[in-house]
């Protein structure tokens, strides 16, 4: 009997426990110059299964892009679009919230499927709630910001998984 307990527990908690969610991503957008360019950056993006909405502010260069719930969501895919549209992304911050994730230098958390890897952490830290994380990448930054975390970046920490097929991403806390 108390087998069985023990398994409807876990079988009615564990689907509603969430210990990450990503809410939305925070790009910079090198090369608009006109309301055209954004429209055109917005549309392309929005072609993304996963993308709710496109907000594009012209004088800072920002796009603040949202998701649908329950749907994977695509860094590469993002920048990706960018690109085709004509421009490139000069940086790139997501939006997580967790839910008592502890963090240390070198943690790599996994989360549907891809592996994010925290860099530069000076001590441990349990992230709860709203948080934003920068990816570290020639994709998400300018090509001489990328120039010094290259050195930095420890490739070798995190262990892929048998038969892994995601994405390894290198990441730091922003304050």
């Amino acid at each position: 009997m108390k087998k069985k307990f023990i398994i409807l527990f876990f079988a009615i908690a564990l689907p509603g426990f969430v210990n990450a969610q990503f809410n939305s991503v925070i790009l910079k957008v090198d090369g608009l110059t006109c309301s055209a360019c954004s429209f055109s950056t917005q549309k392309s993006i929005l072609q993304l299964d996963f993308v709710d909405d496109v907000k594009i502010d012209l004088n800072s260069h920002d796009a603040i892009v949202t998701f649908k719930p329950a749907k994977k969501i695509s860094i590469d895919k993002i920048s990706k679009k960018v690109y085709d549209a004509g421009f490139s992304v000069g940086s790139l911050d997501a939006v997580f919230t967790f839910n008592s994730k502890e963090i240390s230098d070198s943690t790599c958390f996994e989360f549907e499927g891809d592996i994010y890897h925290f860099e530069q952490m000076p001590q441990k830290t349990v992230l709860n709630g709203i948080t934003t994380i920068k990816f570290i990448s020639e994709k998400y930054m300018s090509k001489s910001e990328f120039k010094k975390w290259k050195k930095i970046i420890h490739n070798d920490v995190c262990k892929k998984p048998d038969n892994f097929s995601g994405k390894m991403y290198h990441v730091i806390l922003l304050k």
